[in-house]
């Protein structure tokens, strides 16, 4: 944010600046995810009427996979219309045949949980990288966001130490960007292990009922 605001030599002409700002909290712990976003918010939008900084930079762009992050973000709007934001929503989607960028309304986002749970029951068509992560999304967003729970103590009880969610468990229980380790093996990819686990995550918890309703809507 300094190099943002500043220029590298006292020799340079002041420039307005196109800003990339790529996924921030991702690998912080996500009590400190308000934090950062006020920094954000403070230093490169227009929220706050005494911010002159905004000035200073032609674009701002902000990448995140994260959908706490993304309503921190989101909420900020200019005075006028409720539909008035002083930002643009787009959705970044990577299939096999590549990526594709499309603009998005904020109530699309709504969504985005129940269609992490259509994925995971989509296994013929959605690629064990993809079932995975969403299975990660889906316990990082229920217990950590809508509940408050940590489950380091969950994935250490007897009925997920079994050998077949060895796999399982190393992929769901770690950070997100951490020494390369988000690199997903297909090769230790088994649906029904997977799935049995995420089951036993959700029954150890007691919102086994959550999992059963989510997998038959």
């Amino acid at each position: 944010m300094e190099r943002c605001k500043g220029a590298i030599s006292k020799e340079s002409s002041p420039k307005k600046k196109i800003i990339v700002i790529d996924d921030p909290i991702s690998s912080l712990s996500h009590i400190y995810v308000y934090n950062v976003g006020r920094l954000i918010i403070q230093e490169f939008t227009d929220a706050d009427e005494k911010n002159k900084n905004t000035t200073k930079y032609d674009q701002i762009f902000l990448l995140t996979h994260s959908l706490y992050f993304f309503y921190e973000m989101a909420i900020v709007k200019r005075k006028g219309k409720e539909d008035d934001y002083n930002q643009k929503l787009f959705r970044i989607k990577k299939t096999e045949k590549g990526s594709s960028i499309a603009e998005m309304k904020y109530g699309e986002i709504q969504n985005d949980y129940q269609s992490y749970w259509a994925v995971i029951k989509d296994k013929d068509n959605a690629s064990p990288a993809l079932i995975a992560n969403c299975m990660r999304n889906i316990i990082e967003y229920f217990f950590s966001f809508i509940e408050k729970l940590e489950l380091n103590n969950v994935f250490n009880r007897p009925e997920l130490q079994d050998s077949r969610f060895k796999a399982f468990n190393r992929y769901i229980n770690r950070e997100s960007h951490s020494l390369g380790q988000n690199i997903f093996d297909i090769k230790e990819f088994d649906y029904d292990s997977f799935k049995e686990g995420l089951r036993l995550v959700f029954k150890e918890t007691g919102y086994e009922d959550h999992y059963k309703k989510m997998m038959k809507m």
